[in-house]
């Protein structure tokens, strides 16, 4: 297969870094205009709020706060052994740069799934590679969500990461609930992000969680929220396996 690389400088792959709180910090490719905003407690994304459109700015917003989340569990709440020999599977819109980070602190391999497979080729790999994240350590996989149930094949992950998750119509969140019910671990952890509602799909926070207690298969956590002042909230939501 033959990978057309863009010529356009504003969609061509070029080196960028993600600075955490921690002072860590995350190399990775991605398009130029990609992930300005590197500081979740600042105002995240600000021109979200005055305005309600979206743009390629947008999407990295659950990205970084998957990544100050995890970075926030580790140094912040001390759990340091968050991630150590922990299989991690990254779901949504994916980057690699939460991946990134679980392998560098301890995770014993790492899977990722996009619908999209010219960014699978043109940024995911490329940032594993940059991060010198060990081939026989990593799965990558694209297309549908049948077609990830089926790349799981069973096999159950201790941990997933999963930002913008719910980036999608309603009617899809049954089977993204049924592919975190078979893909998680029976103590497994996972981490989602997502805004309180997309002006462009119809799917929404509230009608996923009011899925899950319907369902009954998890308990969900609020674990981050951008302030209510804001037009549209952003938020990071911890499931785990209900005990009843």
């Amino acid at each position: 297969m033959v990978v057309v690389i863009p010529t356009i400088p504003s969609v061509a792959p070029i080196n960028c870094e993600l600075s955490l709180d921690s002072g860590r910090c995350i190399k990775y490719v991605a398009t130029r205009n990609s992930n300005p905003k590197t500081h979740v407690a600042e105002e995240l994304h600000y021109t979200l709020r005055k305005n309600s459109h979206q743009d390629h700015h947008d999407d990295w917003e659950g990205v970084n706060t998957i990544c100050h989340t995890i970075d926030n569990i580790m140094n912040v709440e001390m759990e340091t052994d968050f991630f150590d020999g922990k299989s991690v599977l990254e779901i949504g819109f994916v980057t690699g740069l939460p991946s990134v980070y679980a392998f560098e602190n301890g995770a014993d391999e790492i899977a990722m799934h996009t619908i999209d497979k010219t960014s699978m080729e043109l940024y995911c790999k490329p940032t594993l590679k940059r991060n010198n994240i060990p081939k026989n350590k990593t799965k990558l996989t694209c297309g549908t969500m049948e077609e990830l149930r089926n790349f799981l094949g069973g096999k159950k992950y201790d941990i997933i990461l999963a930002p913008d998750l719910l980036n999608r119509s309603e009617a899809e969140f049954e089977v993204v609930h049924e592919i975190l019910h078979q893909g998680l671990s029976y103590d497994g952890i996972c981490l989602f992000s997502c805004r309180t509602h997309y002006p462009n799909v119809d799917g929404s926070l509230n009608a996923f969680l009011q899925l899950v207690k319907r369902r009954r298969e998890f308990e969900p956590i609020e674990r981050w929220s951008s302030p209510r002042t804001d037009i549209i909230q952003q938020k990071v939501f911890q499931l785990t396996r209900s005990l009843f």
